[in-house]
């Protein structure tokens, strides 16, 4: 039966193969043991129908399986889903691994236990409305999850105006510190108008900060490094929008849905 099982395998992996360009690759978000379960039910229900008494003597395996092919082409589909959805997968994690800083720099900025064990990179931009839509949901699920922390990393690609923002909060950390630059955050969460020189320094006076010592900071070689980084980085892993979030094995981007997120994360 073992054989005859590793025939069985081989010969539905050339029938899958066979098939693979008439249907595509269409990645599905579906877990690694979702896909193995999924996989292993396929061979099983090809094993299953193959050990069954045949009405006709004259029927070959091949025949047998053609048969139920033909009668649920859907299992074609799924399993090219699944193995697209596998090799995306694959691709990805190839591909974050090339940044392996990302997951143990020193936290800057971000939500949760700064020595949490499970990282999640949040890249943001202050004119992302989904972004702040979502921030307080993302608070409350790292404040109920304390073993994951939300490191947030500046990705301004909306506007000029994203620019400055970032420019602005990252140069409040180079001048003031860690906790300065968490209150310049959240000010500029809140600004709902542009993006300017004097809504930074209306930001800095309500802090007690001196937005004269902040601005030059705004155009050193540190800060643009850094947003220089982040992009570098946006382009190699293929993000096209924020929030996106990242992971050592997973990147999703444009969604809002803390709920699917945290399930991902959780179950890593």
């Amino acid at each position: 039966l073992c054989v005859f099982r590793l025939q069985l395998e081989q010969r539905s992996s050339k029938c899958l193969n066979a098939h693979a360009n008439t249907f595509g690759r269409r990645a599905l978000a579906l877990h690694d043991s979702d896909m193995r379960y999924r996989l292993r039910s396929i061979l099983l229900l090809f094993f299953c129908l193959a050990s069954l008494p045949s009405q006709s003597q004259e029927l070959s395996f091949e025949d047998r399986v053609r048969g139920y092919i033909l009668a649920n082409p859907e299992v074609i589909i799924e399993a090219m889903e699944i193995l697209a959805e596998r090799e995306r997968r694959a691709e990805i994690t190839e591909r974050i691994a090339a940044f392996p800083e990302l997951f143990v720099d020193a936290a800057r900025l971000g939500e949760g236990d700064a020595a949490a064990p499970q990282r999640v990179i949040e890249f943001f931009d202050y004119k992302c409305a989904p972004c702040k839509a979502m921030h307080p949901a993302l608070v409350e699920f790292t404040d109920s999850h304390p073993e994951v922390r939300v490191e947030m990393r500046h990705l301004p690609i909306l506007t000029p105006g994203s620019e400055r923002a970032a420019r602005f909060a990252l140069a409040t950390r180079e001048t003031y510190g860690d906790k300065a630059h968490k209150a310049v955050h959240r000010e500029l969460w809140d600004i709902q108008g542009p993006l300017n020189a004097a809504g930074f320094q209306r930001v800095a006076t309500e802090l007690s900060l001196d937005f004269q010592k902040i601005a030059p900071a705004m155009e050193s070689e540190a800060v643009s490094a850094r947003i220089d980084y982040n992009r570098n980085v946006a382009i190699a892993l293929g993000v096209l929008g924020t929030p996106a979030f990242l992971t050592p094995d997973s990147m999703v981007f444009g969604t809002t849905d803390i709920d699917a997120l945290g399930k991902l994360w959780l179950n890593r």
